[in-house]
């Protein structure tokens, strides 16, 4: 973990409302794992926003870092108007990884929302341990889809679903996934996303391990201040930033 000041390459939207912000930077490019993530201070000549804001890291391409973001308030509206060539105050990386070992079988990855950016990089990881990899992703619309040609290029096979039925499966990822694993044997499911979603996972009592990234409102990205903690199995309490994000779906509680 480093404080990095890096300059902003590229910050582009690419879907109602979501962007994409990438940034050079060898450290984390190097000591990034899948399911880590940054914390950001948007404006280091303001007092607003006065605490940084975490981001997950969607994927690394040699020096380059990128990552997602919404845009759903005042923070992300300030870092959307960010240009090319503008510095930007990073600390990072943070947060644990998802698993990545060679499994002897297939592998399945959900995502919903911005819950699918750190999925692009887990799925290339566990491409490069030699996993076979199905992932569904779950979108509002077709203007709110995004990086699907890259989950395209690097997955076995992509599965979509939309609300409207636009493209794939009309209805939830969840759903749809539910309608695939009876024909797979999948050794391990990942999965990322808003709460309703990772809760409708959690309540398939699947028969193998579950992993998720969770997504919370945190502020220090240590562990120090307890803003992101979260109740655990026997009342056990953890932190989302340090403990986390990802963890076994069946030791939290997921509201």
């Amino acid at each position: 973990m480093k404080l990095l000041d890096v300059e902003i390459e590229e910050n582009v939207k690419i879907a109602n409302d979501i962007f994409l912000l990438s940034f050079e930077s060898e450290y984390l490019a190097e000591n990034f794992k899948p399911g880590n993530f940054v914390n950001i201070l948007i404006d280091k000549e303001s007092i607003y926003p006065l605490l940084r804001r975490p981001f997950s890291i969607s994927f690394v391409e040699g020096k380059r870092v990128y990552i997602g973001y919404k845009l759903v308030g005042k923070g992300t509206k300030l870092l959307s108007q960010k240009s090319k060539g503008e510095a930007i105050d990073i600390l990072g990386p943070l947060g644990n990884s998802f698993l990545t070992d060679t499994f002897d079988g297939k592998v399945a990855v959900i995502g919903g929302g911005v819950g699918i950016f750190p999925l692009l990089g887990l799925c290339k990881e566990l491409k490069n341990r030699g996993n076979k990899v199905d992932v569904f992703l779950g979108f509002r619309d077709l203007n709110s889809m995004f990086l699907v040609e890259r989950f395209e290029d690097i997955c076995d096979n992509t599965l979509i679903a939309t609300d409207d039925g636009c493209r794939g499966y009309k209805g939830s990822v969840v759903e749809l996934f539910k309608a695939n694993v009876s024909k797979e044997e999948y050794k391990v499911v990942f999965c990322c996303g808003p709460k309703p979603m990772l809760k409708a996972i959690k309540n398939l009592n699947l028969p193998v391990k579950c992993y998720a990234s969770l997504e919370e409102k945190m502020a220090c990205g240590i562990g120090a201040c307890l803003c992101c903690s979260i109740k655990g199995k026997d009342d056990k309490m953890y932190h989302a930033c340090s403990d986390g994000p990802v963890f076994d779906i069946m030791e939290v509680e997921i509201e």
